[in-house]
């Protein structure tokens, strides 16, 4: 029994020193060094570098066609067709990936994409007539 309460005692002592804030700035310390290994390098700077990074993304995207982008001082202007509303969203996010600082998003959805999106929405249920 003596050595039940001792190891037991012994466990939560050890418990109680690993949850302390030194041990968890230690562990904080260690986990900014690996993100600091892992980052990517950093995103293009010239508009040129932002434009091809930017018209790459869109060749091989399968949800925007026709994709065309203009820089202009770290603006991005996107032209093209997206398949829905998330693709068109999609597009600014791989701009601003890309290093564009604003994004102009002249993305077009087409009409039968607005019109299944809609026909997707539940209309509220109305209240039974007494």
């Amino acid at each position: 029994m003596k050595k039940i309460v001792t190891l037991t005692f012994t466990l939560l002592l050890t418990i109680a020193v690993a949850l302390t804030p030194a041990a968890q700035a230690s562990q904080d310390g260690e986990m900014a060094k690996k993100k600091g290994k892992s980052e990517k390098a950093p995103a293009p700077a010239s508009d040129a570098d932002i434009q091809k990074c930017i018209s790459d993304k869109f060749a091989n995207s399968k949800t925007i066609t026709n994709g065309a982008v203009k820089v202009s001082s770290g603006q991005a202007t996107l032209t093209g067709e997206a398949k829905n509303g998330g693709a068109k969203g999609g597009g600014a996010k791989s701009a601003k990936a890309c290093g564009a600082k604003t994004v102009v998003n002249n993305l077009t959805i087409p009409e039968s994409a607005k019109g299944e999106a809609k026909a997707g929405i539940k209309k509220k249920a109305e209240p039974a007539k007494k």
